[in-house]
């Protein structure tokens, strides 16, 4: 637990990079239900943001917390902070946990990209304006709420209650990849709110989001398993930024 505050401030102040994109959402949302309902009355969007952003700082709290109080007991580990911390010794070189981050995130992003283009983007149009993601900037922006928030929520969080829950079962052999997998999966259902919002619900944004997020799931996954957290958190980062800066699409309309 030692880590504890460090890790809850620099996610807290990712999660606070999203107010824009947040806030843009929420107003294009705004406008869309008031086509609708016209005399339907809904608090104001600074209220919703910040209710918002005080659930999103809960529960990193909550996934800081339990993922870093069971980690010991699962042999996943904070590599980098242990050796910079307590001298701890690497397995590895931070040179070769550097290539391989951001190495990794480069060729999953490109590939996710790759599949979009090719199988997904002509079939999808949004259905509120404008994407939540809607320019370079604000790609850069979820680059840091994606990289380190989510793997947060998701990786220190979900997969290692999975992981060490599947020991205390006795199943020591597939521990680390059914934490990788149960953890990418929510991940990706994470994801279907929004996309639905903004797309539509339908069979093509459900195959989208859950192919695509388990894609990289389950890469940034193993990447914590053999590499510690903060390769996960370095290939994700790598991976946004490929996706939603460097590749950005056009607003599918």
């Amino acid at each position: 637990m030692e880590h504890f505050w460090l890790i809850w401030l620099v996610s807290v102040l990712c999660a606070l990079c999203t107010i824009p994109i947040q806030s843009n959402t929420i107003r294009q949302h705004m406008q869309l239900q008031a086509a609708i309902y016209p005399n339907k009355k809904v608090p104001p969007i600074s209220v919703m943001v910040a209710v918002m952003i005080i659930q999103t700082c809960v529960f990193l709290t909550v996934a800081t917390a339990i993922g870093l109080w069971l980690m010991p007991s699962t042999g996943l580990r904070l590599w980098i902070l242990d050796h910079w911390v307590s001298g701890a010794e690497l397995p590895f070189s931070i040179w070769s946990l550097w290539t391989v981050a951001i190495g990794s995130g480069i060729a999953v992003g490109l590939l996710v990209k790759w599949v979009d283009r090719s199988f997904f983007q002509q079939h999808m149009t949004t259905i509120m304006g404008k994407e939540p993601i809607s320019s370079r900037f604000y790609g850069f922006l979820s680059s840091f709420y994606g990289g380190f928030c989510e793997e947060v929520l998701m990786r220190l969080g979900v997969m290692t209650v999975v992981v060490f829950l599947a020991q205390k079962m006795g199943w020591m052999g597939i521990s680390y990849w059914l934490g990788i997998c149960v953890a990418a999966i929510v991940f990706a259902a994470s994801h279907l709110p929004t996309n639905y919002m903004t797309y539509g619900k339908s069979n093509v944004v459900t195959v989208w989001t859950l192919l695509l997020n388990g894609i990289l799931g389950i890469l940034f996954g193993f990447l914590y398993w053999r590499y510690g957290l903060e390769a996960a958190i370095i290939s994700h980062f790598s991976a946004d930024i490929v996706l939603h800066v460097i590749f950005k699409n056009k607003s599918r309309k």
